[in-house]
């Protein structure tokens, strides 16, 4: 390492100019990132959703319909002519109304109400689209809004995607450019000289866009991972620039040139900022993990960038601070954080106390967080919103139209009439269109145009298109899926069905991302679990550390609980493993600072003087942290982005907390077994205490 070290500071000048043209070619890469906005792209390739997806697009060439146009007509003529002008638009492959299933000759009167209410009711014609797949949705909007105007009404996919498009590319420069100058203000007023704060800065910024420049690499990025990976990786890895800046600081303060101060800041910072980075990185690893591969989307990117970051801390920022020392020097002012002397003879006076109340926070906190109702899809629109208004218009007119469509195999015509009818008969169905219902098996299917059989019959088999009145999500949504899954099982008893629609696609969500959590969360916490026990030799810290922070996870993710506030899934999931692999951290600092004070000084002095030492590091990067989420919290118009980032921040804060006040009162009371469980480690005898009675009593004293 020494020699490295000596590298780094001789070739100083050339790694800054190497960095500059590595963010200068990220900069037009980060513009050629593909982002993908279907969450159920992510599922399993086994799970039947996706199935289902993949065998329709075998068998059709023609898709389902997936949006839906309200406009209002005075009568059927008017209808018909704006079916002709959405029929007309390039991007539209078919258009369905009333007209395709009721002969219009007949008065609508003496026709079934509820199929006719389904397409035309209180003067609003509903039509519903098939768009291409492969278009420009933002334009396809635009064009259908231009269309239709302010009277008219959309909803369905292509709002959808349009809507998460525009929010994830307006909204994370708006974010950024936040969430730089709030950074740099914390830490100007929160660190000892004016020109440090725009040392981090620019190098996490460096290593937040060379990890942006390397996505252009990848087939494509979720939208949940451009809209908050970068805010992230800029949050996590700030203090790995904050601690070597400091040793870089001390050393010089003890009369070291600044080379020399800086090859040593490189040399004894590197093993505790490494560890505190490795346990962020397994954190963000065990994502990967997700049978759901949005996590491993958003695993890899964010363990990419804490690499990135750790890097460019290690070679970059020496460069930065050799070049500009002297302008720190001029610039230096004392910190505005207090000395915590006060603060941490309170925080260890209420030692048991504080460990009693955290071990009966510990299980309700618990039961909490694994009791919360969630969410499996993106969320809903803001109210505010022209999507938030037309969903809402078109749900309180219609109802809830859930389109889902079934393959069943072609030829068997009484059983598929058979399940026609009992799917007709469920009371949320509102329109089945099949084959056998709409063009009929009196005429030999072979004498048909193709035209007509096209769209509802294939080589192999019979598509039946379904409409119901069921909400996105709801139980109910999944209630239903299950029961049509049963119906269609009980009429084709062998198989070769296919059900594919947005419920089913989220029932499965449901499963597959449920069985994540487990798996997600066990192998983070073994992850980090055992870089802590090989980081500091021991077996009982490690213990200590998970255990602390996640405390701090689960009171946390109990707040929706209590406050009876639905959370959508995967923002649980990711916060789950986040909030532990960025806030460890500040344990792992923590701890170290208490080991070395043990060795020569009584537990309760190096409580104290731990708290007082640390506290000015840990708090500039968790504040961050707890900014980055709020910020995107209050800007994105993404619900499941603004929950990981209002959890986020406030995990950041609770973590801040628990690991200020929890976790040196439990090295307190646990520093015996701490010295006995760890190899080598020698501690400064402390007076033995017949009882843990007897230690509550001295503190109380």
């Amino acid at each position: 390492m020494n020699k490295l070290a000596e590298y780094i500071v001789k070739f100083r000048v050339i790694i800054f100019f190497v960095f500059v043209a590595l963010m200068v070619v990220s900069v037009f890469l980060s513009f050629k990132v593909k982002v993908n906005y279907d969450l159920s792209s992510y599922l399993p390739k086994s799970v039947s959703s996706t199935i289902a997806i993949e065998k329709m697009g075998e068998e059709f060439e023609q898709a389902v319909p997936n949006t839906e146009v309200g406009y209002p007509v005075r009568n059927l003529a008017e209808g018909l002519a704006m079916k002709e002008k959405l029929q007309s638009l390039d991007f539209v492959d078919e258009v369905l109304w009333i007209d395709d299933q009721l002969d219009l000759a007949i008065p609508l009167e003496l026709q079934d109400k509820k199929f006719v209410e389904g397409f035309l009711k209180g003067g609003i014609a509903l039509f519903q689209l098939t768009i291409a797949d492969d278009v420009d949705v933002q334009e396809a909007l635009s064009e259908l809004e231009e269309l239709v105007g302010e009277e008219g009404y959309i909803r369905g996919e292509v709002v959808e995607e349009s809507f998460m498009q525009r929010a994830v590319s307006s909204e994370m420069t708006t974010i950024i450019a936040f969430m730089v100058p709030v950074a740099l203000i914390i830490l100007l007023l929160l660190t000892r000289s004016w020109v440090e704060p725009i040392l981090f800065l620019l190098v996490i910024s460096a290593g937040v866009l060379i990890n942006m420049g390397l996505n252009s690499f990848a087939t494509d990025v979720s939208f949940i991972t451009q809209a908050v990976s970068s805010v992230l990786q800029l949050a996590v890895s700030m203090d790995y620039a904050i601690f070597l800046l400091h040793r870089f600081g001390d050393y010089r303060e003890e009369g070291m040139e600044p080379k020399e101060a800086m090859r040593q800041a490189i040399v004894k910072s590197f093993a505790p900022i490494s560890a505190s980075a490795l346990t962020t990185l397994f954190g963000f690893l065990a994502l990967i993990f997700m049978r759901f591969s949005i996590g491993k989307d958003l695993g890899l990117v964010l363990a990419r960038g804490v690499v990135i970051s750790l890097i460019t801390v290690f070679l970059l920022l020496p460069a930065f601070a050799l070049l500009s020392y002297k302008l720190i020097d001029k610039t230096t002012h004392r910190s505005l954080l207090p000395s915590f002397k006060g603060f941490s003879r309170v925080v260890t006076r209420i030692a048991i106390p504080v460990v009693i109340l955290a071990l009966l926070l510990a299980v309700p906190a618990y039961l909490g967080q694994k009791s919360n109702d969630f969410l499996y899809g993106g969320g809903k629109y803001p109210k505010e919103s022209r999507a938030g208004s037309d969903v809402a218009f078109l749900r309180d007119t219609f109802g809830d139209n859930m389109q889902m469509a079934l393959l069943v195999p072609r030829g068997e015509w009484a059983t598929e009439q058979k399940l026609v009818k009992e799917l007709k008969a469920q009371p949320e169905m509102k329109t089945v269109i099949g084959y056998v219902n709409t063009v009929g098996t009196g005429v030999p299917i072979d004498l048909l145009p193709e035209r007509v059989i096209s769209p509802l019959v294939s080589e192999n088999y019979s598509r039946i298109v379904l409409i119901a009145d069921s909400p996105e999500e709801s139980p109910e949504t999944f209630e239903l899926a299950e029961r049509l899954r049963t119906i269609i099982d009980n009429a084709y008893p062998e198989g070769d069905t296919y059900l594919a629609g947005a419920n089913v696609v989220l029932l499965d969500m449901k499963t597959t991302i449920t069985h994540d959590l487990t798996v997600v969360n066990g192998l983070a916490i073994l992850a980090i679990f055992l870089v802590i026990m090989a980081t500091f030799r021991s077996l009982v810290i490690p213990i200590v550390l998970v255990l602390t922070i996640e405390l701090a996870v689960w009171i946390n993710l109990s707040v929706p609980y209590i406050t009876g506030t639905p959370l959508v899934f995967i923002g649980y999931l990711v916060i789950s493993t986040v909030q532990l692999g960025a806030t460890v951290d500040y344990g792992i600092l923590m701890t170290q600072h208490y080991l070395d004070h043990r060795k020569v000084m009584s537990r309760k002095d190096a409580s104290i003087m731990t708290i007082q030492t640390v506290a000015g590091s840990i708090i500039p990067p968790a504040i961050i942290l707890s900014v980055a989420g709020y910020l995107l919290y209050i800007i994105s118009s993404l619900q499941v982005v603004k929950e990981i980032g209002h959890v986020l921040g406030r995990g950041a804060l609770l973590s801040l907390l628990i690991v200020l006040i929890v976790l040196p009162n439990l090295l307190y009371v646990c520093d015996r077994a701490i010295e006995k469980t760890t190899w080598k480690l020698r501690m400064l005898p402390d007076r033995p205490l017949s009882s843990l009675e007897e230690l509550f009593e001295n503190e109380v004293a």
